[in-house]
C-alpha cells in the first residue's frame, strides 16, 4: 500500500498564502487612507462633480435666474457653477422705475417684503469683495417657496437705499 503525502505543507501553503493577502489588503487601505489625507489637506477634489465658480454674464443670469434685466441695468458682479447643482449668483444695478417690471417679467412666486433679507453674504457664489447685501440699509425681498418650472429656487434682495436705483442681490440655484 502507498502512503499518501502528508497534508501539513499545504496547509502551511494556504495560511501563507492568507497572510500575505491580509498584508496586501492592510497595505493598500493605508495607502488609500494616505492619498485621501494628501488630497483634502491639499484641497484636491478627487472626484469633482462641480464646477469651478465662473464670471457670468447677464444673458447667462437671465438664463439661469428665469428673469429679464430691465434697460438700464449695470451688471456689478455675477458668478456661476454647475455640475450637480446650479447655482448663481449676482449684484446689479436697475433704475428705480424698473423695479416693477423686473419683479413682473421675473413671474416670482412670492411678492417682495419689506425688510426681508432674502439674500445674506453666504449665497456668494464666486467669492470677492463685491458680494455686500449686509451693508443695505433699507430693503425687500423675495424668498421663494416654490421652484420654477425646471427647479429653480431664486432668493432677491433689493437694496433701496438710493433715491433712483435699486441694487439687487439675486441668488438662484438648482439640484
Amino acid at each position: 500500500m502507498i502512503d499518501a503525502p502528508a497534508p501539513a505543507p499545504r496547509v502551511r501553503q494556504g495560511k501563507t498564502a492568507l497572510v500575505l493577502a491580509s498584508v496586501s489588503l492592510v497595505l493598500s487601505l493605508i495607502s488609500c487612507g494616505v492619498t485621501a489625507l494628501v488630497a483634502s489637506t491639499a484641497g484636491i477634489d478627487l472626484l469633482p462633480v462641480q464646477s469651478k465658480p465662473v464670471e457670468a454674464s447677464a444673458a447667462r443670469v437671465e438664463a439661469v435666474a428665469h428673469v429679464t434685466l430691465p434697460p438700464g441695468t449695470v451688471l456689478l458682479a455675477a458668478a456661476y457653477t454647475n455640475g450637480l447643482e446650479t447655482r448663481l449668483s449676482a449684484k446689479f444695478r436697475i433704475p428705480r422705475t424698473g423695479l416693477d417690471a423686473f419683479v413682473a417679467a421675473g413671474k416670482f412666486t412670492a411678492p417682495p417684503t419689506p425688510g426681508l433679507r432674502a439674500v445674506t453674504a453666504e449665497h456668494n457664489v464666486g467669492g470677492g469683495n463685491l458680494w455686500d447685501p449686509g451693508t443695505a440699509v433699507s430693503v425687500s425681498g423675495i424668498k421663494e417657496e416654490q421652484p420654477t418650472a425646471d427647479g429653480t429656487y431664486r432668493s432677491v434682495l433689493f437694496g433701496l437705499d438710493a433715491p433712483d436705483a435699486v441694487t439687487v442681490y439675486l441668488y438662484a440655484g438648482r439640484g
